[in-house]
């Protein structure tokens, strides 16, 4: 039961940053040019104990309208309805 909460409690950790469009506290606008997904693990140690926490990151790359590419870290269901060429932020409320 422990170890269930444990889980439990790190998902929700790890997944908070990921409930808002951008992790960056700038809009960014423009046309998606490209998708990228990091695998990430952590393993952290307490005592003799050690617990091994693994998530997913979305990011999405977007070129704003003065040329520039800025990188985009978006929720799961973001990454999913944005297509490279579509308009970024409107494409992540489909």
């Amino acid at each position: 039961m422990k170890r269930t909460l444990a889980v439990l409690a790190t998902v929700a950790v790890l997944t908070a940053p990921l409930a808002g469009c951008s992790s960056s506290s700038k809009t960014v606008t423009g046309t998606v040019v490209s998708k990228d997904t990091d695998y990430e693990c952590k393993t952290k140690k307490k005592g003799t104990k050690r617990t091994r926490s693994c998530h997913t990151e979305y990011e999405l790359q977007v070129r704003t309208k003065s040329g520039d590419e800025e990188e985009v870290d978006v929720s799961s269901s973001a990454y999913a309805n944005c297509v490279e060429g579509s308009n970024y932020p409107k494409c992540t409320t489909r």
